[in-house]
């Protein structure tokens, strides 16, 4: 992982059209199919990139298991939303290869409802990361963190590395689930290793600390909670707001707070 200090958000912008303008160029010039650039905001520079499933049990899961965890909660979950999901009963994904886990629509659906999940969430867009970063940012944080990821330069070549090494696989955007998957421009990661006859979700973190030059490339900015003030104006202007992202009547508020109270200091 690169770590950059940065002084201000504007020096963020700067960095972001950076690299999104060395990606259109690197496709340019090889006519290779790259991987999106992805971005990730933590409103505490000091997190790491854990997913909500390494935040909430110590237990390593393995696909599998996870799978009849969704399985178990798939009836409440219908009979209160009226919703309906297609899970099938029998477990039938290859896990060697590198491709979307079994229900990965029910998946993304719980990930954006606050279920412990081993996906890792991120966007297509540095604005949506920069909301993430600064809305919630507290007094005590001096500063905090922005990511950009690039899973690999060349879809044909494919990713190397060994199956019994921590391997992330990138899902896509191309799921029918929840409406704010699209308002926030999402993507997922999710991270693999091969422990026996099955493979066991791991830590991205086992994966980054290879520190490959064309593949899981990580990049990580630092920018001072100083700056919150000026960058909720920007946004907003934009219409990157809590309401905006999520569309539930929680966030209207929260919304309508910033509007009425937190734009408007002593």
């Amino acid at each position: 992982m690169n770590t950059v200090e940065l002084a201000t958000f504007a020096d963020f912008e700067r960095e972001a059209v950076l690299l999104l303008e060395a990606l259109k160029k690197k496709r340019g010039e090889s006519g290779m199919r790259l991987s999106p650039l992805l971005f990730r905001g933590h409103s505490n520079a000091s997190w790491e990139l854990k997913t909500t499933l390494e935040r909430y049990s110590p237990r390593q899961y393995s696909m599998e298991d996870y799978y009849r965890v969704m399985l178990g909660v798939r009836p409440a979950v219908e009979s209160f939303t009226e919703k309906s999901w297609n899970l099938r009963h029998e477990y039938t994904m290859d896990e060697s290869i590198p491709q979307e886990p079994q229900g990965y629509d029910f998946m993304v659906y719980l990930r954006h409802h606050g279920f412990p999940s081993p996906l890792l969430d991120w966007t297509r867009s540095p604005y949506v990361a920069t909301f993430f970063a600064f809305d919630s940012a507290h007094d005590e944080e001096e500063s905090v963190a922005i990511y950009s990821f690039v899973e690999y330069y060349d879809y044909e070549g494919g990713k190397t590395g060994s199956l019994d090494e921590a391997t992330i696989v990138s899902c896509g955007p191309y799921v029918t689930t929840h409406k704010r998957h699209f308002s926030q421009q999402s993507e997922y990661t999710y991270c693999k290793k091969r422990a026996g006859d099955s493979y066991l979700y791991c830590s991205h973190d086992e994966a980054f600390l290879r520190r490959d030059d064309d593949q899981d490339v990580l990049n990580k900015f630092i920018i001072p909670r100083a700056e919150r003030r000026k960058v909720r104006e920007r946004l907003h202007l934009m219409n990157i707001t809590a309401y905006s992202l999520f569309g539930s009547e929680e966030s209207l508020l929260s919304t309508l707070a910033y509007l009425e109270i937190g734009k408007n200091p002593l």
